[in-house]
C-alpha cells in the first residue's frame, strides 16, 4: 500500500485504503477509541458525581462550584492528553501497516507514550491559532455590520469566503499529529510546521477526501438521530403545548437526550479509528510525494 508515485492524491483510493486499513484491525482500533473516550468523559463523569455527593444536584449554581471546577481542572487536561494519546496510537498503527512495518498495540503505545504531553501542546497550539485568526476576522466583521446596505453585503461575501479559507486551512493542519507521532525529533510546533510544508500543494485534494468521507458517514448520523427519536414519532398528532402538559413528556425527553448521547458516542467510537486511519494515509501519499519530488524539510 505504500505510495510509490508523484500522482496526486486520488480521493476514491484514499478513502478505500482508510476502510481496508480499519477493517483489517477493527478490534485494535476501536480497543484504543473506546479508551480515548473514556477518558475523554472522566471529567465529566467525575463532576456529575461530585456535584450530586457535595451539593446534592448534578447542576449547582453558577459561581458555587467554583472549588470543583478548580479541582477538576487538571484532571480534563490529563484526561485530554490521555484521549489524544489513544486517538495517536491508532495513527501509528495505521501509518506502520501502511508501510508494510506492522506494530503491535504494545509497541506503538511505546513509541506514542513519550510524545503524550507535545500531543496535548500542539492542540493547545491549534487552538491560540485559531482564535488568533477568529478574534480579528469577528471584530472586523462586527465593525463593517454598522454600514448600511454595503456591510450586509460584505458580510455575505466575507461569509462565503471564509467557509473556503477554514476549509483549506483545516486541510493544512489536519495531518499535524502524524509527524509528531511518526517522526523523531520534533516538538508541537515543529509538527505543526512540519504538516504545513507537507500539505502546501495538497489542501484542496485534502479537502475534496474529508468532504467524500463525511458525505458517506452523515447519513449514519441521520438515521441514527432519527431512532433516538423514536419515542416522539407516537406524539406528533400533538400540538407542543399538549405535549409539554403530558407527566411522560419529559421522560419521553429524557429518554432521547440519553439515546442521543449514548448513540453518538457509539458511533465516534466506531469511527474516530477511521478518521485516524484516513489521516494516516493522506499523510503517507504526502510523504511519497515529497520524496519523488525529491524535497527535504
Amino acid at each position: 500500500m505504500t505510495n510509490n508515485s508523484i500522482e496526486p492524491l486520488n480521493i476514491g483510493n484514499t478513502i478505500n485504503t482508510a476502510f481496508r486499513l480499519y477493517r483489517d484491525r477493527f478490534q485494535t482500533y476501536v480497543f484504543f477509541a473506546v479508551r480515548a473516550c473514556l477518558w475523554s468523559l472522566l471529567p465529566l463523569v467525575l463532576q456529575l458525581i461530585l456535584s450530586q455527593l457535595l451539593y446534592q444536584t448534578i447542576t449547582p449554581e453558577e459561581g458555587s462550584d467554583i472549588g470543583l471546577r478548580l479541582f477538576l481542572f487538571p484532571i480534563q487536561i490529563f484526561s485530554a492528553a490521555k484521549s489524544l494519546f489513544n486517538n495517536a496510537v491508532i495513527s501509528r498503527l495505521a501509518f506502520q501497516d501502511i508501510i508494510y512495518q506492522p506494530e503491535t498495540a504494545g509497541q506503538a503505545e511505546k513509541k506514542v507514550k513519550p510524545k503524550m504531553w507535545r500531543l496535548w501542546w500542539m492542540q493547545v497550539l491549534l487552538g491560540l491559532l485559531g482564535a488568533a485568526i477568529i478574534l480579528p476576522i469577528t471584530l472586523s466583521l462586527v465593525l463593517v455590520s454598522f454600514i448600511p446596505i454595503l456591510g450586509v453585503l460584505l458580510i455575505l461575501l466575507a461569509s462565503f469566503c471564509l467557509a473556503f479559507f477554514f476549509l483549506w486551512l483545516s486541510a493544512r493542519i489536519c495531518i499535524a499529529e502524524l509527524p509528531l507521532v511518526i517522526e523523531d525529533n520534533l516538538g508541537s510546533w515543529q509538527a505543526i510546521k512540519r504538516g504545513w510544508h507537507l500539505t502546501k500543494n495538497s489542501a484542496w485534494r485534502i479537502v475534496g477526501v474529508i468532504f467524500i468521507a463525511s458525505l458517506l458517514i452523515i447519513p449514519v448520523y441521520i438515521l441514527s438521530g432519527a431512532l433516538a427519536s423514536i419515542p416522539f414519532w407516537f406524539n406528533s398528532s400533538e400540538n407542543w403545548q399538549t405535549l409539554t402538559e403530558n407527566p411522560l413528556f419529559f421522560r419521553q425527553m429524557a429518554m432521547f437526550s440519553y439515546g442521543l448521547i449514548t448513540i453518538f458516542l457509539l458511533l465516534s467510537i466506531l469511527l474516530v479509528p477511521f478518521w485516524q486511519s484516513l489521516k494516516s494515509v493522506i499523510y503517507n501519499h504526502l510523504l511519497g510525494q515529497e520524496k519523488n519530488d525529491g524535497g527535504e524539510y
